[in-house]
């Protein structure tokens, strides 16, 4: 059966394509309407998009095959697939004759905005939607998340790589202006149903990096650890600050060259200062851009490198920090009572359109019922997770996100608990709670999990019997394999001797908690002859990694050591 088919490729202000077919010879011709009742292609294949749904899905919702398709070969939509190509009829008997050559054009999606809702997110098996906390995550789930993203960077790089530079191309849209919160949380689930596109990881979530319980001690952020995103330790140094352990060591970023971070250091936004922000901020004027401030921009420049420039989601700690940035609007947005507001009724106090101060993007863009831009370069072309229309107005509310499955709330909040009561009288789109910490053996830092003051246990789960106890201890009858990993010192032991005999004196002399004295004792020492080995560093390293110039010492992996 021999097709010749010709298309002219154009796009709308909607940032569809509109495929025009010139000439289509066949033995089996679609009809015009493309109901895509059946799945069968005329190469004999059957089609199915990235997540299973065939010819017969799409046909049963309107206008589902023109818009929503995703790839089958030579860069075909649903639309062309199912029903230009032989699967959108229901006779499969060729007919006697050859038909006459026929043009069949592809109507024009209105601008009005969408007819039918975004791409689908989860099956519903997978039920609601809750983003947690990574901090309160367990071990498992912790490598679970890592997992997924590799996954996609592995599956489906071309992918990953078009979201890390859709965010630089509509950097100047996306930022200072009052885009940002509604941009970025429809940014976030677009990644989050990209990971759930991939098989095994379809109920998925992206959790929060909740920096704001971090900001006294920043270097040892739950995030960084060896079996997920990585220590601060874990960069080639210069020039290039290359990321060489976690996860993602290795990862090649969207612009060729390596994941960088090369740690620059910034003051995370705490728990109380938040609560003040949330609570005192009574209009989205005042609010978005208290929150695009430090709040926002410290982590990023806390990590540095790639974190550090447009070209930010290239690492995979960007969307757990803007979970934890959309987190803190919908803290706002809950505690004002905004969650009661229908998006039909929303005012001022909810959204005002503020373009930045070049005039660029035009504040004619910002419109409450803008439709939003997600294209990923100038020629126009966007992701499947991107391809529906919706407006800022869609993003009013996490419990009522366009398109099936897409909605979602946020689990245990310390930060809600902080707070107390909201104005609005109750929580909904978190839950208020107390949740510790969770630390992992293994993980390749020593803190709260490991015993001894040393890195226990390296197979990175706290399941007994299998070598590693759940106290993260070897299992001296079933420990074959299983070793305990020795922790990278910066002190020698004679020293951290000396220093534990001191703090004992110094708590008999005047009283108070051992393991802090020693710490304060240890952290003192760390910062006057800790790292020796870098005096020989030179100085534009030294400063990157907050190196004390005058004495040439490292201090963050001592106070890891801590």
């Amino acid at each position: 059966k021999l097709q010749f088919l010709y298309f002219i490729g154009s796009k709308n202000t909607n940032m569809h394509r509109k495929w025009l077919l010139l000439a289509v010879w066949s033995a089996a011709l679609a009809p015009a309407d493309c109901a895509c009742v059946d799945r069968t292609l005329v190469d004999g294949t059957t089609w199915e998009d990235s997540k299973g749904r065939d010819c017969m899905w799409y046909g049963a919702r309107a206008r589902r095959c023109y818009l929503y398709g995703s790839k089958y070969k030579n860069d075909w939509v649903a639309k062309e697939a199912c029903c230009v190509c032989g699967g959108g009829h229901e006779a499969t008997a060729a007919p006697t004759s050859v038909p006459t050559p026929t043009s069949v054009p592809t109507p024009e999606p209105s601008t009005a905005g969408p007819t039918a809702g975004p791409t689908a997110g989860p099956a519903p098996s997978c039920g609601p939607r809750v983003r947690r906390g990574w901090s309160m995550l367990s071990c498992a789930e912790r490598e679970e998340y890592v997992a997924a993203v590799n996954a996609l960077k592995t599956q489906k790089p071309s992918e990953y790589d078009d979201i890390a530079s859709m965010h630089l191309y509509l950097t100047n849209y996306a930022h200072g202006t009052s885009a940002f919160l509604p941009w970025h949380r429809w940014f976030t689930v677009g990644y989050e149903n990209a990971l759930r596109s991939i098989p095994g990881y379809e109920c998925i979530t992206v959790p929060y990096w909740d920096w704001q319980r971090d900001d006294a001690d920043e270097s040892m952020s739950t995030p960084f650890r060896a079996k997920t995103f990585g220590t601060m330790m874990g960069v080639s140094g210069w020039p290039d600050y290359c990321v060489t352990d976690g996860a993602f060591a290795g990862w090649t970023a969207s612009d060729g060259r390596c994941l960088m971070r090369n740690w620059e250091g910034a003051g995370f936004t705490g728990t109380m200062e938040m609560a003040s922000i949330i609570t005192t901020n009574n209009a989205f004027a005042g609010f978005w851009p208290t929150l695009e401030g430090n709040p926002h921009a410290a982590p990023h420049r806390f990590v540095g490198g790639n974190m550090g420039t447009s070209r930010s989601p290239d690492d995979p700690l960007f969307f757990v920090h803007h979970a934890n940035v959309d987190r803190m609007w919908a803290l706002w947005q809950d505690y004002h009572g905004h969650d009661t507001v229908p998006k039909a009724d929303m005012t001022e106090a909810m959204y005002v359109p503020t373009p930045p101060s070049s005039g660029d993007p035009p504040v004619s863009e910002l419109q409450l019922d803008s439709v939003m831009r997600f294209e990923v370069d100038s020629s126009g072309r966007t992701l499947p997770y991107f391809s529906s229309p919706v407006t800022f107005r869609d993003m009013h509310l996490i419990t009522d996100m366009p398109g099936e499955g897409n909605s979602y709330t946020y689990g245990t909040d310390n930060l809600a608990d902080v707070i107390g009561q909201p104005s609005s009288g109750t929580w909904d789109l978190v839950v208020p709670g107390k949740a510790p910490k969770l630390t992992c053996c293994g993980d390749g830092t020593v803190d709260g999990a490991d015993q001894g003051g040393a890195e226990e246990c390296d197979d990175g789960n706290t399941v007994d019997g299998d070598g590693c106890s759940a106290a993260c201890v070897v299992e001296g009858a079933e420990g074959a394999g299983h070793t305990q990993v020795a922790p990278t010192k910066y002190l020698s032991d004679s020293t951290i001797e000396a220093l534990f005999h001191k703090a004992d004196e110094e708590r008999e002399k005047n009283g108070g908690d051992k393991a802090a004295m020693f710490k304060k004792l240890a952290e003192a020492e760390c910062k006057l002859h800790a790292a020796d080995y870098l005096n020989d560093i030179p100085t534009d390293w030294m400063k990157h990694m907050n190196i004390d110039e005058s004495k040439g010492k490292l201090f963050a992996p001592c106070g890891s050591l801590l």
